[in-house]
């Protein structure tokens, strides 16, 4: 593993300077609740990786370290529960009359330590401590259960669904409803904590008897409730070698490189489920095939995964974020991800998907892998680009369009119209629209060579470092949830950021598609070379060159 910069070690963090006095907001909370015993709760935003080992997550795959973040807390809401009521009380955040000090460990991690006013007046007995940070009213809401046991299972068991929206003018999607960029100052982020505290209180615990002496004192761990894409690319010209010459000439070149974020589910647990396997998300047992993925676009109450940041930025361009070089991250201006300043550690947020693990089959095998990962199920990172092939990559000497449209025909080769390619005796063609091409990189792959696992965990971040492209990519988008092949497809559609071209002669189909929703996430072939790192933040990295 590679030697970590002092960047992850010590963790850059913008977390407001104290509490002011607490506001209580007791729901519901009868009167036998107004006890005459206190008690306080200390917090840990944790750095750890602690992962179980099981079907669903056997191993952390391409760590590098950590990253203490730059989080801002705005509130803390703490809920006692016991077997008859539900008592929860919001400390707000600012920078004078702290309720709760902060203090950072050598390694990164975070303590919320409550004073005096963090005190919590309640009753003797067993009680059962949960905390949200930066609590939301959409979480709240999903919280505010008087029951007991509706209480528990809406934190631990039941999925909070998350709307999302995507069009060419604006982006909203499910995870920004808990996770929010303020600048590059800091941003605000749900934490939720990883299990929750029991604790038997005693009675007649005063106020400064639970701060100074840490009597009916609860200690939770905090983490993230979403997480983190990143995205960088080695610094170009970006050229696709020619395979007919070993690489000594070029076929073409890419311009415009961008790259966005789809399909991480659009619901999750409050709470980190353990259920019935530590990680799993509210969708893990999914596994699509290819009725049941593109039946999400016909109805989105059916919808699973969220597609909105597909349409980022879409009014220019073919949409999307620059993607940056490590010369725009870096203070030296080096190639190592390591060294990534942690100012512009911005990327894209997105909720945890995963599904069951499985073994991968052998190398160059095609068959025997049974877990649940599929592109129809897990998140991906699309990238766009617009390609320029070289003047003497065509096989006919037409003029190509001003757009930078040009077709790929069945012998592979390159033609400046449908109508060339057929004279050439072909009758499949591939039709790229103003020369745009499409990449994908699953986020956290277990191997580079052959991906077929990929989990996306809360508190992760993701970065994808580009180091070259192998191959041409598609000219569209399978792993959008409309189907091509379904009487009322609209390949102008403006719902649909990355359609399957409209054939320009009945004599010419567009070719299958190498990317299947329900295939497997390994392919033929891999296109693009990528470098995936994920930031506690806990931060992973992987490179690739990028194919289809």
């Amino acid at each position: 593993m590679r030697k970590l910069s002092k960047l992850f070690l010590m963790g850059v963090v913008a977390l407001g300077l104290g509490f002011t006095a607490c506001n209580n907001d007791d729901i519901d909370m009868p009167d036998q609740e107004k006890g005459n015993t206190h008690v306080s709760v200390t917090l840990k935003m944790t750095s750890s990786a602690t992962r179980a080992a099981g079907e669903g997550l056997p191993e952390n795959y391409n760590p590098v370290g950590t990253w203490g973040g730059k989080d801002e807390i705005k509130s803390i809401t703490v809920y006692l529960v016991d077997g008859v009521s539900v008592n929860s009380t919001l400390f707000t955040v600012a920078s004078t009359g702290a309720d709760y000090d902060i203090t950072t460990s050598t390694n990164g991690d975070i303590y919320l330590k409550p004073n005096t006013s963090a005190a919590m007046k309640t009753t003797a007995g067993q009680k059962t401590v949960y905390v949200v940070v930066n609590e939301t009213p959409l979480i709240r809401s999903h919280l505010n259960k008087t029951p007991v046991h509706e209480f528990e299972q809406s934190y631990k068991n039941i999925p909070l669904i998350l709307e999302n929206s995507g069009t060419g003018a604006t982006v909203s999607t499910s995870a920004s409803k808990l996770a929010v960029i303020n600048g590059t100052a800091n941003e605000t982020i749900v934490m939720t904590n990883v299990a929750p505290a029991t604790l038997n209180v005693l009675p007649n615990i005063t106020e400064e008897e639970t701060i100074v002496d840490s009597e009916n004192r609860a200690s939770l761990s905090v983490e993230r409730a979403v997480a983190r894409a990143m995205v960088t690319i080695k610094g170009g010209p970006y050229v696709i070698p020619d395979p007919n010459t070993n690489g000594a000439s070029n076929l073409g070149t890419l311009t415009d490189v961008t790259w966005v974020v789809a399909q991480g589910e659009n619901s999750l647990f409050v709470k980190r489920n353990t259920n019935p396997w530590d990680w799993a998300t509210p969708n893990w047992d999914w596994v699509p095939n290819n009725s049941a993925f593109y039946a999400q676009g016909t109805n989105p109450t059916n919808q699973k995964y969220d597609y909105s940041g597909l349409f980022e930025n879409r009014t220019t361009g073919f949409g999307g974020t620059t993607v940056p070089t490590y010369a725009d991250y870096s203070t030296n201006k080096t190639d190592d991800p390591i060294e990534l300043e942690s100012r512009w550690l911005d990327g894209k947020f997105l909720l945890p998907t995963t599904h069951l693990f499985a073994t991968p089959p052998a190398v160059g095998s095609v068959d025997g892998y049974t877990g649940g990962y599929r592109k129809g199920n897990t998140p991906y990172v699309l990238i766009r680009a617009k390609f320029t092939p070289e003047a003497n990559a065509f096989a006919d000497d037409g003029d190509v369009a001003t757009d930078g449209t040009f077709y790929v025909a069945g012998d592979g080769k390159f033609y400046t119209t449908t109508l060339a390619a057929k004279e050439a005796g072909n009758t499949t063609v591939a039709k790229y629209v103003e020369g745009k091409v499409l990449y994908y990189a699953w986020l956290n792959p277990d191997r580079n060579s052959e991906w077929y696992n990929s989990p996306v965990l809360r508190n992760n971040i993701y970065h994808i470092h580009i180091t070259g492209f192998k191959t041409l990519g598609t000219n569209w988008n399978p792993l959008y949830p409309e189907d091509p092949d379904d009487p009322s497809y609209d390949p102008n559609d403006p719902n649909n950021p990355d359609p399957r071209p409209e054939p320009e002669d009945p004599d010419v189909e567009e070719p299958e598609n190498p990317i299947d929703p329900e295939d497997p996430l390994t392919t033929d072939e891999t296109y693009m070379s990528v470098d995936v790192t994920i930031l506690p933040w806990l931060v992973h990295s992987y490179e690739v060159d990028l194919g289809i």
